[in-house]
């Protein structure tokens, strides 16, 4: 097996990376590639008790996210982590200084983004009933909650 590289972790994989369970897989199979019955049984081992189909759904947002790769193994594909990944943090001093321009700003923004919300309310209560939620959320009144996230910021 070839080295892998490490990498940074960019935004657009931020969401694949926002769940523990998926960063639990990632860690599996950074060791070695896994069949999903694999990662299933390896999870089990640990105390996590999953169906292979929750398994399929987690590696298709890290295969999305392009954080993982089928590879060929033998006579069948495995999934296998793209590299090493790890969490970084600026330093001290341009953390201060994103956070003073984001207070300077804040107050700016929040008008815009509710005049925007004022002016597409319906439009957005439309656009909400539409979405439908993944039967893995964890809330089940998806279309409220939205509206609610609406409400609130208006208030």
């Amino acid at each position: 097996m070839e080295a892998k590289g490490l990498m940074p972790v960019r935004l657009e994989e931020a969401k694949a990376l926002s769940d523990e369970l998926r960063l639990i897989i990632l860690e599996i199979i950074e060791k070695e590639p896994m069949s999903v019955i694999e990662i299933v049984d390896e999870l089990k081992r640990s105390g996590i008790i999953k169906t292979p189909n929750a398994i399929r759904y987690h590696l298709a947002v890290l295969k999305d996210a392009g954080l993982i790769e089928l590879v060929r193994v033998g006579k069948t594909y495995k999934y296998a982590a793209k590299g090493k990944f790890y969490a970084y943090t600026g330093s001290s001093d341009v953390d201060d200084l994103i956070e003073k321009l984001a207070l300077e700003v804040k107050g700016d923004v929040e008008a815009i983004a509710r005049s925007l919300l004022e002016e597409h309310w319906d439009e957005l209560v439309e656009a909400a009933k539409k979405l439908k939620p993944c039967e893995f959320c964890v809330t089940k009144h998806f279309i409220e909650r939205v509206e609610f996230y609406f409400m609130e910021f208006l208030d």
